[in-house]
């Protein structure tokens, strides 16, 4: 006959069991062993089968093949350490879905320390895993759209960059290499800056900068940068304000180093004086004739061996 200690022990068995039956979540209990005797009926009714198909170590079938062989390593390794387990895997649920769920297991131990139970739950994060995954990709969807614009910015000579009141919060890397510095440094500060440029552009410059919050306007500014090396580029600046809500958050904008274009600008120019020079000189002129527009074109010269004043938007 049964004394009155085992009927106690197999009564609170019981209400354990028959509490865990009530509660929302997916409960499990083990022996000291790993032996899983317990399943609560929240689980049974997850995967749609008795407790004959999960007692003992008939759960892994119901584990997702690729996560298998980790959470029953991972379980074995806490049996022979008694360290809690956690551990996220698939779970085969009732109607054929594999979903992902977060496994907790936690060793009870008796007076003396021995392990006399492990108690486990586990909850379902298929959610929080969908979120994480399409987080992931639009991560790396911007990092590739970021990468491809690096990319088309370095081969265009073109940066990005905003400012606010503070002064530059961001500037692409092209913009960086455009000023000879470190892509992996912060934008400068407002003097920072100044110091980059030409002694003849800063007032200029810093008026241009002192000026943004006074009117929400679009702005295009070409400027001399000098780098270390003594090397002049032009940048040519181009911004436009955000404005949210009527007040003025920040601008933001390209730069294009324009110095190859600014140098063959001056170079027509200055052929162009020598030529108008040499003409003077020489009492030599030149013309041109568009038959289609029937538009003639003379040089300044020419006019004046004809003693002919040239029309106000001639130029030679």
């Amino acid at each position: 006959m049964a004394s009155n200690g085992d009927r106690g022990a197999r009564d609170k068995i019981l209400g354990a069991r028959l509490f865990a039956h009530s509660v929302p979540g997916l409960i499990h209990t083990a022996n000291p062993d790993g032996y899983l005797d317990f399943f609560n009926q929240r689980w049974l009714d997850y995967v749609g089968r008795s407790l004959e198909y999960l007692e003992g170590w008939k759960w892994t079938a119901f584990i997702h093949p690729e996560d298998v062989e980790i959470i029953e390593e991972r379980w074995r390794q806490s049996i022979t350490s008694g360290e809690p387990l956690q551990h996220e895997a698939r779970v085969l649920r009732a109607d054929g879905e594999y979903r992902w769920m977060l496994h907790h297991n936690v060793a009870v131990r008796d007076e003396y320390g021995e392990i006399v139970k492990w108690h486990g739950s586990s909850i379902d994060i298929e959610d929080r895993k969908r979120a994480e995954d399409q987080l992931y990709r639009r991560t790396r969807e911007l990092e590739r759209s970021e990468s491809s614009l690096a990319e088309a910015q370095r081969l265009a000579h073109i940066g990005s960059w905003s400012f606010t009141p503070a002064g530059f919060d961001y500037w692409s890397p092209e913009l960086f290499r455009m000023h000879g510095l470190d892509p992996a440094c912060r934008p400068p500060t407002v003097r920072e800056y100044l110091d980059f440029l030409h002694s003849h552009d800063r007032v200029s410059m810093l008026n241009l900068f002192e000026g943004l919050w006074a009117k929400a306007s679009p702005f295009d500014a070409t400027t001399r940068v000098v780098r270390s090396n003594g090397d002049v580029r032009y940048i040519r600046w181009v911004g436009s304000p955000l404005v949210e809500r009527g007040s003025l958050k920040q601008y933001v904008g390209s730069a294009l180093d324009i110095t190859e274009r600014e140098f063959a600008a001056q170079e027509l120019y200055r052929r162009g004086a020598y030529l108008t020079e040499a003409q003077r000189l020489s009492h030599t002129g030149s013309f041109g004739w568009k038959p289609l527009e029937g538009e003639h074109i003379w040089s300044d010269e020419t006019y004046r061996i004809f003693e002919c004043d040239p029309p106000p938007c001639q130029h030679s």
